[in-house]
């Protein structure tokens, strides 16, 4: 059985095709800049020649029809034709009513419409993907695996927010929590390394960031709240903030609310802060480097957000037994990682150094006294996401 992943952003999309039992990658890809005339495209197939190439994409069309020719070509595609690919499966964000992983139909579309607001970086570049995929394989099932399920059991203390009550139930407002695919492959990851009881403090940091609070492979609490905007400060995007700052500044500078969500959403967070566009750590640390003030600054409230939320956890998890770091800046920034370390030793929290400045994929990275496990461990959501596709379409076969 063959399964395509896809992930969709603003301007790109990432492709992976899994054969299955064997959970082996076929091939994948990767298309960026969708939409400008100098798009960047790379593709790989296992045991065949690679591509590379810098050509005009003028839409997400465009796009996957480029994608589904790759993956197809004889010189280096990994599949004869579409029909060999039994689903192709999306990591979904939000959907008004919809969790786990279910298709795509035009019921759950208007549902991800619905709460396209609530997610304006991902839900319409999804929406349009999808069309396109419907149109360009329509004989293929198409599913999403929606991002919150594996926050479904988190308690309702933990999720419930202060609004009334008949407001949250009528328009679906709470929090719903994100990155469920990495956290989750995270959580059985660790399964696997160090068996099935522990306290678990996952940290998915890079342009997008949460952390989760899992208990035994539970998430029993996450940082991301209602929308994809909340919790700690991302890329571009704000972070927990008072509501109130929001409307002071709307009255102030007159905004209305499509211009105050450009600003929440894409000229915020470490963007914000280090005024260092696009908000990449790799760049602010480069900047930092040299003396540049806001991204100093925009460094130590990043880590300081996350420590603040590595303390409330301890009080959700009561104790800690491993801490781990994933995603881009959470494998690949030994600075973040030492500072945000560097003010939880009080709890017998000790990074060794050396190995935190060394380490290259999955290792450890506390030192032999250290009374808390840290982990560096690469995220693996396409896989999370191929598999849930797979055990959905062969619970259907089988109805």
């Amino acid at each position: 059985m063959n399964i395509l992943i896809v992930n969709v952003g603003s301007t790109s999309l990432k492709y992976k095709v899994y054969t299955f039992p064997e959970e082996i990658i076929l091939a994948q890809g990767k298309l960026e800049r969708i939409g400008s005339p100098d798009a960047i495209v790379s593709h790989t197939t296992t045991g065949k020649n690679a591509y590379r190439n810098v050509e005009p994409i003028q839409d997400y069309t465009t796009a996957i029809q480029l994608a589904i020719r790759l993956l197809t070509d004889n010189q280096f595609g990994a599949i004869a034709d579409v029909t060999e690919i039994s689903a192709i499966g999306f990591k979904t964000v939000i959907a008004q009513g919809i969790t786990g992983c279910v298709i795509l139909d035009e019921t759950v579309l208007a549902a991800m419409e619905e709460f396209a607001a609530v997610a304006p970086s991902h839900n319409p570049p999804y929406i349009n993907a999808i069309r396109s995929f419907k149109n360009i394989c329509p004989e293929t099932p198409l599913l999403g695996l929606f991002e919150p399920s594996f926050h479904r059991d988190i308690p309702t203390y933990a999720y419930q927010l202060g609004i009334p009550l008949h407001l949250a139930e009528k328009y679906g407002i709470r929090k719903y929590g994100f990155h469920g695919a990495s956290h989750r492959y995270i959580a059985e990851r660790v399964t696997q390394l160090l068996g099935s009881k522990y306290r678990l403090i996952s940290c998915h940091l890079g342009g997008s960031s949460s952390l989760c609070a899992i208990r035994d492979g539970i998430s029993i609490d996450t940082s991301m709240s209602f929308s994809p905007q909340s919790g700690i400060i991302h890329a571009n995007r704000i972070g927990d903030l008072d509501p109130f700052a929001v409307l002071y500044l709307m009255d102030k500078e007159n905004l209305t609310t499509n211009q105050i969500r450009t600003i929440l959403c894409k000229e915020s967070g470490l963007s914000g802060i280090s005024g260092i566009k696009g908000g990449d750590m790799r760049d602010i640390e480069s900047a930092a480097k040299q003396g540049n003030t806001r991204a100093i600054t925009a460094i130590d409230t990043f880590a300081y957000s996350v420590q603040k939320y590595i303390g409330q956890y301890l009080v959700a998890l009561e104790g800690i037994d491993i801490l781990v770091f994933t995603g881009g800046i959470g494998e690949h920034s030994a600075l973040l990682r030492e500072k945000i370390c560097h003010k939880l030793s009080f709890l017998g929290i000790k990074l060794d150094i050396s190995k935190n400045r060394s380490v290259v994929g999955e290792k450890p990275i506390h030192t032999e006294d250290s009374i808390v496990q840290l982990w560096v461990i690469p995220t693996n959501e396409e896989l999370i996401v191929a598999r849930a596709v797979k055990d959905t379409i062969t619970r259907q076969d089988s109805v």
